[in-house]
């Protein structure tokens, strides 16, 4: 037996790409000290990551950011500038926040086919992976039945004053994001993993 095909509200779609398709190609510079020395970083390259992969009218669209790298004059070691990714993820943050807040009410698959059906690429490998990871599990609101991440409707707010205000700046937006690079996990895993249980399974129950 076939599955219904998942129907995402236009509106709700549109806004969420439209949403993350602003962020393309901005340019990340702010760093802070070697966490390692607190040395000076001194700027080293600029490096291409890729946000997001999206699916338009007009086809697929990667979506990209730079984010300047930088060389501690101390110590030697390689920085990243504050950017709009958590650590050591691929996507950006306001799609690994949807993929960890839709895993708590649907399976991994099914999450994976939501968010596809908004237009975004994601795999249920991927999902499974954010969602059993350390990463923080983002405070929600159901919104067109959905339990989506508050850090998306901050972006959506950006993204529209940046309509109104071209000259927005990357602090602003890695606010809006959350300052997901700073994010740096508490050391008892176990104790993570028995919260993010309990989390999926109320609201399970409550959904």
């Amino acid at each position: 037996m076939s599955r219904q095909p998942i129907k995402i509200p236009p509106i709700l779609a549109d806004t969420i790409i439209c949403s993350i398709a602003s962020i393309d190609k901005t340019l990340f510079v702010q760093t802070d000290p070697c966490p390692h020395c607190e040395g000076r970083a001194a700027p080293y390259d600029t490096k291409e990551k890729t946000y997001a992969t999206l699916h338009t009218e007009e086809g697929v669209k990667k979506i990209t950011v730079f984010v300047r790298r930088f060389r501690c004059h101390w110590c030697g070691v390689l920085l990243y500038a504050n950017e709009p990714f958590y650590p050591s993820t691929r996507l950006g943050s306001a799609v690994v926040d949807m993929a960890t807040a839709l895993s708590l009410v649907n399976s991994f698959s099914h999450t994976a086919a939501i968010i596809n059906a908004m237009g975004i690429d994601i795999d249920r490998g991927s999902v499974r992976k954010y969602a059993l990871s350390d990463l923080p599990v983002p405070n929600i609101t159901f919104f067109y039945g959905l339990p989506l991440p508050i850090s998306l409707f901050s972006l959506i707010g950006w993204a529209v004053g940046r309509k109104s205000s071209p000259a927005t700046t990357e602090t602003e937006l890695l606010a809006a994001s959350g300052f997901p690079s700073a994010y740096r996990a508490p050391l008892d895993e176990a104790e993570i993993s028995r919260k993010r249980l309990e989390q999926r399974k109320k609201q399970k129950q409550n959904g």
